[in-house]
């Protein structure tokens, strides 16, 4: 069975044909997820972008999995006669399509690029995407990844040592919820380690709907400023499936405001506790700056954490260009 998919458009044209290898490996890997190995190509008809791909059929599983990329619009079956047939538009957001779109902010990580990485981990963990899984996101900014994990349902937790980005991204998700009028509670509590006070974790509690906020069938979001390295010191271990981020174009951003660390060095400081907060069978993706970081570094960082390094096929060629100075590249490891 042959079956062709649309890819989003993008305002941006050379930012567009630089995705298209992401593109195709998202989808090769989504498509593993549900167990269906197949060899998608890039396909241009009626000056659309496709992908291509030819497998045995597609069950509800693979088009649950493929309903998740960040890059494909719609799903659909080649027919006799060239006709197609829809299959599968993307999965309905948990909360609303704009959550992760509204909050705009210099330096914030595009929203399909954000959610490409955290598919990446997905497809890397030992978990289903169809569970509430939790996800942390230890450099969140104001919560981008954050917003994208709440639109699946999942429960989250961001950590960024700027306090002014963590405040602003929890005032924003709480006029969120006001403005939509979805049912949720909102709790301040501040954690210490050591009979220390080490962070104020802001809370969120919420349903998306009435009934099943009533229900108890809830989901959470959890923002704190602190340096992501000491996770621990808040009893943070074996707590995530899955941690996405977007770390630092710069060297500005050493862990609690130390200026004059290296970002190298600030990677193989947190990558420890970054380890230390997933599950077993839990995985992160790392995105990053070539000019900054080299790809090699950071699968090294990982590889002595105690991670293992998904090297290869799909994990292999994603490096593209986003902007002058800027050319981003992924990292994949699984905690085993």
């Amino acid at each position: 069975m042959k079956y062709k998919c649309l890819l989003r458009p993008h305002s941006n044209g050379r930012y567009q044909a630089s995705v298209i290898p992401l593109a195709l490996a998202e989808t090769e890997l989504l498509l593993g997820k549900a167990g269906i190995q197949a060899k998608p190509e890039m396909l241009e008809e009626q000056g659309l972008q496709w992908i291509g791909f030819e497998c045995d059929g597609l069950d509800e599983r693979g088009i649950g999995e493929l309903a998740r990329s960040a890059h494909v619009y719609l799903v659909s079956e080649c027919r006799d006669g060239g006709m197609l047939m829809p299959v599968r538009s993307a999965e309905t957001p948990y909360l609303g399509d704009d959550l992760p779109y509204v909050l705009k902010y210099k330096g914030k990580t595009n929203e399909t690029f954000t959610k490409f990485i955290v598919n990446l981990a997905l497809c890397a963990s030992s978990f289903s995407g169809d569970e509430p899984l939790k996800l942390l996101d230890p450099m969140c900014g104001r919560g981008t990844t954050l917003f994208e994990a709440v639109n699946r349902g999942w429960n989250v937790m961001g950590v960024d040592v700027l306090a002014n980005d963590v405040d602003e991204g929890a005032k924003f998700f709480k006029k969120y919820l006001e403005y939509h009028r979805i049912k949720h509670t909102v709790s301040k509590k501040s954690m210490t380690a050591k009979g220390k006070e080490a962070a104020v974790v802001q809370g969120f509690e919420y349903a998306c709907d009435a009934a099943k906020f009533k229900a108890g069938d809830t989901r959470t979001l959890r923002m704190t400023s602190m340096d992501s390295g000491r996770l621990h010191t808040l009893g943070v271990k074996k707590e995530f499936h899955l941690l996405a981020t977007d770390l630092p174009y710069g060297v500005q951003h050493g862990p609690g405001g130390q200026r004059g660390k290296s970002l190298q060095q600030m990677v193989r400081d947190v990558l420890p506790a970054w380890r230390d907060a997933l599950l077993p069978g839990g995985a992160m993706a790392l995105s990053f700056n070539v000019n900054t970081l080299k790809l090699d570094f950071v699968r090294e960082a990982m590889a002595e954490a105690g991670l293992k390094v998904m090297v290869g096929g799909a994990y292999d060629g994603l490096a593209h260009w986003v902007e002058q100075a800027i050319t981003r590249d992924v990292a994949v490891a699984v905690k085993e």
